[in-house]
């Protein structure tokens, strides 16, 4: 049976993508703790997992082999490009080691960070099949393996850097927010309505003005806010439109975004430093560092093209049998 496509969750990817390459942009031209760094802090990588939890979710009854052959299958897409990508921006910077730093950038930490909330909801999603619980037990359920999550945050365990556990911490109640929006409506029209999106919008603004204290309650709290107002928003957009139709081109091709944007953010042109790094200036920034991303975009998914077009080379770079589509 067909799968129904979702757009609007292709257009929440496209704009935390987006996002994330804007980030970069500006933290590579050394420029930090700026408004328009503090509201792409806020939003991009919750909209991430979110959507990927959402996604997690699967209505039919699976057996325990088709569950693990399920996880291996997203385990490769994930653990791949963590592993090839990082020799490869390795060795661009010339960096020739064999220590775990080889296999293992810091920007890449999305790529691990997503495949254990994977791994934790696959267990987690089994038992609840298994067991045929209720939202009120499954609410109980994730709430003990994030209790776990956070012993371990509290330990600082770390498995020799394969667990960014901090990331976990974090990132992890909105995998399951997501998750949880997918199978009970009860939550997902909580979640998603006209006046969780005037709430949601208030928690943005109100995190946003705040988020120098640094503080991880106003972050989440905004962070909530921010999936809210961005998916509401997103809903908003017709799907016949061309602006909507590259929209979901970009949030169809995330994962192999992610693993190459790096590579052109390395040789930015370091001219831009000096036109951005103009005193209060927001807009120029938003929108020299907006273009930009683009351009790395766009780059990104030609690159993407040409390696995807031949089978072996995309099982290499991004762990994949199957084309993504376009």
């Amino acid at each position: 049976m067909s799968i129904t496509r979702i757009n609007e969750l292709d257009y929440v990817r496209c704009i935390a993508m987006l996002m994330v390459v804007m980030g970069h942009v500006l933290f590579s031209l050394k420029i930090e703790h700026t408004a328009l760094i503090a509201i792409i802090g806020i939003c991009e990588m919750p909209l991430f997992f979110v959507v990927s939890g959402y996604l997690a979710h699967k209505d039919r009854e699976e057996s325990f082999k088709e569950t693990m052959s399920r996880l291996l299958v997203r385990s490769r897409t994930l653990l791949v490009p963590l592993v090839v990508w990082s020799i490869v921006l390795n060795l661009c910077d010339e960096r020739i080691t064999f220590s775990l730093s080889m296999v293992y950038r810091g920007g890449y930490w999305f790529f691990i960070a997503l495949w254990w909330c994977d791994v934790l909801n696959t267990f987690a999603a089994y038992t609840s099949k298994k067991f045929k619980f209720c939202m009120v037990a499954d609410m109980v359920l994730y709430s003990s393996i994030y209790a776990v999550i956070l012993l371990g945050r509290i330990k600082d365990i770390d498995l020799g850097g394969i667990l960014p556990i901090q990331n976990v911490q974090y990132y992890f109640p909105f995998f399951v927010l997501g998750l949880l929006m997918r199978k009970y409506k009860f939550v997902n029209d909580v979640t998603l309505n006209k006046y969780s999106y005037v709430v949601g919008m208030l928690l943005l603004i109100i995190g946003w003005y705040f988020s120098s204290i640094e503080s991880f309650v106003i972050w989440f709290v905004a962070a909530c806010g921010a999936v809210v107002v961005v998916w509401m928003a997103c809903r908003e957009i017709n799907s016949e439109l061309k602006v909507a139709k590259i929209l979901s081109i970009i949030g169809k091709n995330t994962l192999p975004i992610y693993a190459i944007h790096y590579l052109f953010i390395a040789i930015m042109p370091c001219t831009l430093r000096d036109v951005l790094n103009i005193p209060h200036g927001f807009f120029f920034q938003l929108v020299i560092t907006f273009v930009y991303a683009v351009l790395v975009i766009f780059l990104c998914l030609l690159v993407d093209r040409i390696l995807s077009l031949n089978p072996i080379t995309r099982m290499i770079f991004f762990g994949e049998s199957k084309k993504r589509e376009w």
